[in-house]
């Protein structure tokens, strides 16, 4: 080892290295002497200079450091720098830049990364637990609902119960031995069960209104039709009644020409039977046709017809009288019998086709309604009294013709 190399070791290492900084790459200038007070500070201090001074120095002494290291990277070396100095190749200043650059981009990518998926999970822990939330709120009304169900059903169950004659209770009579249909007293029913007796055809379903509809009964046609004009115009069912009474008024504007052969059959069958009768057994009436009209006189003996009694002018009236009405008879009895082989062939009668004429005008007047429905009520005649003057259905209003009931 040299002489220089000992004194080198020998300084203490503050010294040292701070001398090696001002002699580094020929600096000289402001830098190379404020290395060398740098060194002489130092010293100076080392023989007993506040310990304060000397962190001051250090401190100084790493920033010209700092400062030195980047200047010789630009700047080529001189022949009089060290050779172990000269071995160390410093990083680029660009490439580690670029390099802390593409570090922070990544890292502000990672963490944009990060915040998207923390913004996915929130999002993600918020519609699971909103789906708890309608899943219990679902559960809390489908709860309620099998709630409402079962007591539907025990109602349900209890009114079939209530209809059904085997489910009824039964009274065990007193002193009755047994339980035989004889030991046992009729059901009686109770003040609520009657209550809810049905008092208008409207009250009834719509499974009995159509059973009793193919029955023919006319009310429970007129409550059906009422229930489909409701449902085709969205209206009341008292409301409905005004659209019937439309229909009744239609339906019955040939009324007393449809009815003028029944009329007239009515008067002549009256007339005929108390002609008749009048014929036969009344003196005056039975004086004058048979004199006048079938050119018969009194019986041998009898000047005037006040001497005979009411059977005797019907026994001299009946010579004339009983091929009339024989034949009148005879007549009636054919017709009869051609009505009633008719009727085996399933033909219409003038009353059968009368009724669909009616219903067949009706359903092309009122298109718009169920046509089987409306038919079903067209094919009805009103009821008639004996003043030979009907009774409109839109005369009685909501009551109808009857309940039916």
């Amino acid at each position: 080892m040299s002489a220089q190399q000992t004194a080198r070791l020998a300084q203490p290492r503050g010294v040292g290295a701070v001398r090696g900084l001002g002699s580094v790459g020929g600096f000289g200038g402001n830098a190379g002497e404020t290395v060398r007070a740098a060194g002489t500070a130092v010293r100076v201090g080392d023989a007993g200079a506040p310990r304060a001074s000397r962190r001051a120095l250090v401190s100084t002494s790493g920033a010209l450091l700092g400062a030195s290291r980047r200047r010789c990277s630009t700047m080529p070396p001189t022949p009089h720098a060290p050779d172990a100095f000269l071995q160390y190749s410093p990083p680029v200043p660009d490439a580690v830049l670029e390099t802390l650059r593409q570090l922070e981009q990544e890292g502000a990518d990672l963490r944009a990364q990060i915040r998207v998926a923390n913004q996915l999970h929130r999002k993600r822990n918020d519609l699971l637990l909103g789906s708890l939330k309608d899943a219990e709120a679902e559960r809390s009304k489908l709860n309620e609902q099998m709630q409402q169900l079962t007591r539907d059903f025990h109602v349900l169950a209890e009114a079939l119960q209530s209809e059904n004659l085997g489910s009824r209770d039964r009274v065990q009579r007193k002193g009755i031995e047994g339980q035989g249909g004889q030991s046992r007293m009729a059901y009686r029913p109770t003040h609520e069960y009657s209550m809810k007796q049905p008092t208008h055809v409207c009250e009834l379903s719509h499974q009995s209104l159509a059973e009793m509809a193919m029955l023919g009964n006319h009310c429970s046609r007129r409550e059906r039709l009422l229930r489909e004009v409701m449902c085709v115009d969205g209206v009341s069912w008292g409301q409905a009644h005004d659209v019937i009474n439309t229909f009744d008024q239609f339906n019955e504007r040939y009324y007393w020409l449809e009815t003028l052969p029944y009329r007239l059959g009515i008067t002549i069958a009256f007339l005929s039977g108390v002609a008749s009768i009048a014929l036969v057994f009344w003196r005056p009436v039975a004086v004058w046709y048979g004199e006048q009209v079938a050119g018969e006189e009194l019986p041998e003996g009898v000047a005037d017809i006040s001497e005979l009694s009411v059977n005797q002018v019907g026994t001299w009236t009946w010579s004339w009288m009983e091929p009339m009405i024989g034949t009148a008879s005879f007549v009636l009895l054919c017709c009869q019998f051609l009505r009633g082989q008719a009727v085996k062939m399933n033909m219409r009668s003038y009353s059968e086709q009368l009724l669909h004429w009616r219903a067949d005008r009706l359903c092309a007047a009122f298109p718009r309604y169920d046509q089987s429905m409306l038919r079903a009520w067209g094919k009805h005649m009103p009821k008639c009294g004996l003043h030979f003057f009907p009774t409109y259905e839109r005369s009685t209003r909501q009551k109808g013709p009857h309940s039916g009931l």
